[in-house]
């Protein structure tokens, strides 16, 4: 294992082509990784030759983030894979890291990830609203306001299913008080009447708002689902994409407004490991 250099531009795109169907995302974020010297990208290199690669992200108190795990298909199925994962979280652990955390969309990769002792926090499901035009977008609270509104949100239908944290592929932060004033500070934040209904939003991937959680119900929730709808309007994006664990109750509010499931038969989940 080796960090990961500019170098290795070539050889990690030609060995990410069958990826996703051609549509892996790691090449477009190369750069920026190899940059990024809070982090440790990895390389496994086997007779001078890029095999495998991996990224470690500190992205919170305690909190690790996994992700980029690839094998070259030339190298598949030798056990590779899950060397490089032990290796990671030993080196996760000697940087007292508390937990690591992941997402994946590979089911593939499940067993691996299970027989290592992760365990499955959300089962997530994608719903997508397109934008409309003609109403008032959500509003966006301060942080003191968003900080008092956790005891309500803690009690909100549902909220248990995301099993205290933020369903975001970027980083599954914890999700409590100090991560809606956090939200809040940085505008990603949305509030429905009352502070009754919030939705937590999240970097998105595409041309769209992107929530990582959402709380409330009834009217108070549909009124804000519709401002999402209205604010990607008049910000000039396609839509809104909320994520929502599997079973939510909030299901029914987002068929009622508009959304529609973006994944339906896709699989994507969470996990987390104590270190």
């Amino acid at each position: 294992m080796r960090p990961v250099r500019p170098a290795d531009r070539d050889r990690i795109v030609e060995m990410t082509k069958d990826v996703w169907g051609g549509h892996d995302y790691l090449p477009e974020v190369f750069d920026d990784w190899v940059a990024d010297a809070a982090s440790a990208f990895e390389a496994l290199e086997i007779d001078g030759v890029v095999v495998g690669v991996q990224r470690l992200r500190p992205y919170a108190h305690g909190l690790v983030w996994y992700e980029g795990l690839r094998v070259a298909s030339s190298h598949r199925r030798r056990g590779l894979a899950r060397a490089m994962l032990i290796s990671a979280i030993a080196e996760a652990k000697e940087q007292g890291h508390r937990e690591m955390r992941l997402a994946t969309g590979n089911v593939d990769a499940v067993p691996l990830f299970e027989s290592v002792g992760f365990e499955k926090l959300v089962d997530v499901r994608w719903w997508r609203g397109s934008r409309v035009e003609g109403g008032e977008s959500a509003r966006i609270p301060g942080a003191a306001e968003a900080e008092k509104l956790w005891p309500g949100i803690a009690r909100s239908p549902g909220i248990e299913l995301y099993h205290g944290v933020v369903a975001d592929f970027n980083g599954a932060r914890d999700l409590g008080s100090a991560e809606l004033a956090g939200l809040a500070e940085s505008g990603m934040l949305r509030v429905g009447p009352g502070g009754r209904a919030v939705a937590g939003l999240r970097r998105p991937w595409g041309d769209n708002i992107a929530v990582g959680f959402i709380a409330g119900s009834g009217g108070a929730l549909r009124d804000l689902l519709m401002a999402l709808r209205f604010e990607a309007d008049a910000d000039g994006l396609d839509d809104v994409v909320v994520t929502l664990p599997r079973d939510h109750p909030a299901a029914d509010d987002l068929r009622a407004t508009g959304y529609d499931f973006a994944n339906d038969d896709d699989h994507a989940y969470i996990y987390a490991l104590t270190l």
